[in-house]
């Protein structure tokens, strides 16, 4: 009798190794009783499940008739979408660590809600933008957009005239970018609202003429209060333009809870006026990752219902704001709608330290330490502890150099010996495991750290290996000093 007919909604075949088989049929009776499913387990010729890729399986799994979805181990290389196109039903990769399987069915039966929508605008800052090549200016201007940006910034915060400005905001429409230009100098901004830019900020004069497209940008004349709003809102009543009212947050210690509290009250006394709030000055006096601060500085500005934020990219603490913007306006939006919890949907800002660490009991532990037969030495955190299982002995340090040092003992011991490739192997391996010892991550050899939004994928040692062969391997047709060139 097939799932269908027993009233399951899946029938899942979950793909494993030999040495995680009796843990995950442990397991699978109360996670199929709880989210009603028929599960059948296919145990791969293979001890760790992790280093299975999807051709190699693709040659050896079969699949029962009832199967309507195929589970595969988180670390599993290769593309799932072959394997599905070959068996006609779905795939997909489970988690890393089997003891996450039930946080992963949890997720899975959780509603799907999208992340795709936003209300929160995005302004990259460039300081000082005519200072630089406008080739370069193009180049940095299509990299923010990439990254999320919806309008360029150009700041010059002098009194020095800028002729080239108008060039600038030409060029930058001519690749399809909005533009925000911010300019104390009356003939530069001038010429910024001559050459169309989109937004235009401070309100040096009213312009008779203004260009349709262009958005007046307008702040209070006395800083920390709305003076000269009003009268500034009357007197550009009479052009009807699009008007922008722009709030500066301070930073922390300087007067960071009043301008807060402004922009709450910017809202209720002109809730239809389009609010942006500046994040620049936060940014630049905050010695700290800007991550967890856009995090809440964005969730504000979509609770108070702004319309832009503007960003900067100028201080290496911030040096991928916009990316995260990106994410971060997308994810509250979210929030908000929804009522949801943010931790709910996506963990991609934990970059110092990871969601969760994986509880991998001392039972899990013993039966790996039993199964494994392979002398290479395999590395792995617990704890505080850094520990290493080489040449038939189960070595523990805190320090990497010991341990270390401690290999290398068991592996004269064995009569082995530690080529120079091996040695730096291990001496990297054993960097990552101290970063996510002393930092609270995850470590799995072989694999890169977890850096959430910013992780960079490492090529397998499998990848490293083919690589290496290929750059060897001698190039026909070309003489001796090309070939040494190809190596």
């Amino acid at each position: 009798m097939d799932s269908a007919e027993r009233g399951f909604s899946e029938h899942f075949l979950f793909v494993t190794g030999r040495l995680a088989e009796p843990f995950l049929r442990r397991l699978l009776p109360d996670l199929a009783a709880s989210y009603d499913f028929q599960y059948t387990v296919a145990v791969m010729p293979i001890t760790i499940a992790g280093l299975m890729s999807v051709p190699w399986i693709a040659e050896r799994l079969k699949v029962p008739p009832q199967v309507t979805r195929v589970l595969l181990p988180g670390r599993c290389l290769g593309d799932v979408h072959e394997l599905e196109a070959r068996l006609g039903i779905p795939v997909e990769r489970g988690p890393n660590d089997l003891h996450d399987l039930p946080e992963y069915f949890r997720k899975r039966h959780r509603p799907c809600l999208p992340q795709d929508e936003y209300s929160l605008r995005i302004v990259a800052v460039v300081k000082d933008a005519a200072d630089l090549p406008l080739p370069t200016l193009l180049d940095l201007a299509d990299r923010l957009v990439a990254d999320g940006a919806d309008a360029i910034g150009l700041w010059h915060e002098d009194r020095e005239p800028r002729p080239q400005m108008a060039r600038m905001i030409k060029a930058l429409h001519s690749h399809g970018h909005k533009v925000w230009v911010r300019t104390l100098e009356l003939s530069t901004w001038r010429a910024a609202l001559a050459a169309g830019a989109d937004f235009v900020e401070p309100l040096l004069e009213v312009p008779e003429d203004l260009p349709e497209n262009t958005n007046l940008v307008i702040e209070p004349c006395l800083p920390g209060t709305w003076e000269g709003v009003e009268e500034t809102l009357e007197s550009l009543a009479r052009i009807q333009r699009p008007t922008i009212l722009k709030q500066s947050l301070i930073p922390v210690g300087l007067g960071f809870t009043q301008s807060m509290l402004r922009s709450v009250e910017a809202r209720h006394i002109w809730p239809d006026l389009p609010l942006a709030l500046d994040l620049c000055p936060i940014l630049f006096h905050s010695a700290a990752d800007s991550g967890p601060l856009l995090l809440l500085l964005l969730g504000f500005a979509q609770e108070i219902g702004a319309r832009w934020i503007l960003t900067t990219q100028e201080v290496n603490t911030a040096r991928t704001s916009v990316r995260e913007c990106d994410v971060i306006r997308r994810m509250i939006h979210c929030a908000h709608r929804y009522g949801v919890s943010p931790r709910s949907l996506d963990c991609s800002l934990a970059m110092l330290r990871d969601d969760h660490i994986s509880n991998s009991n001392e039972e899990y532990w013993q039966q790996l330490r039993e199964q494994i037969r392979d002398p290479s030495p395999r590395l792995f955190v617990q704890a505080s502890q850094l520990c290493a299982w080489a040449f038939g002995r189960e070595l523990r340090s805190s320090d990497p150099y010991e341990l270390f040092e401690a290999i290398t003992d068991a592996a004269k011991d064995a009569g082995r010996h530690l080529d120079p490739d091996t040695a730096f192997y291990l001496g990297y391996e054993l960097c990552k495991a101290t970063i996510a010892r002393d930092l609270g991550k995850n470590y799995w050899q072989d694999e890169a750290l977890h850096w959430g939004l910013h992780t960079v994928a490492e090529p397998s040692p499998r990848e490293r290996r083919i690589r290496r062969l290929a750059r060897r391997r001698p190039v026909k047709g070309c003489s001796e000093t090309e070939k040494t060139a190809h190596s």
